[in-house]
Parts: C-alpha cells; sequence; structure tokens
C-alpha cells in the first residue's frame, strides 16, 4: 500500500475508510518521506554554503 497524502489520509480515516491504525502507519510513512526530503535539502544547502564560502574566500 502506497502513501495518500496527508490530505487523502485524513478524508479516507474521516469516511471510514481507514482505521485509526492504518492512519497512524500512513502519517508515520509520510513523515519518513519528509524527513529525507528535508535531509536532501539540507545536505543541498550546505553544499552550496561551502562553495559561496570558497568563492567569498578567492
Amino acid at each position: 500500500m502506497g502513501t495518500y497524502g496527508l490530505e487523502g489520509v485524513i478524508l479516507a480515516w474521516e469516511r471510514g475508510e481507514l482505521t485509526s491504525e492504518q492512519a497512524i502507519g500512513q502519517i508515520l510513512l509520510l513523515l519518513q518521506e519528509l524527513d529525507e526530503r528535508l535531509r536532501i535539502v539540507e545536505r543541498r544547502l550546505e553544499r552550496q554554503r561551502k562553495y559561496e564560502r570558497r568563492l567569498n574566500a578567492q
């Protein structure tokens, strides 16, 4: 089962299409995905900052 997206999880849970346990599982999967995406952005930002520091040092 894939993730619904947060709004989809909420709607499915409200309509009784997901149990509370399933909704929690979906939310945890979404959090995991967001955590990974945030880590990628942070790594890119750090590389950009290092690059800018090198340019400013020249």
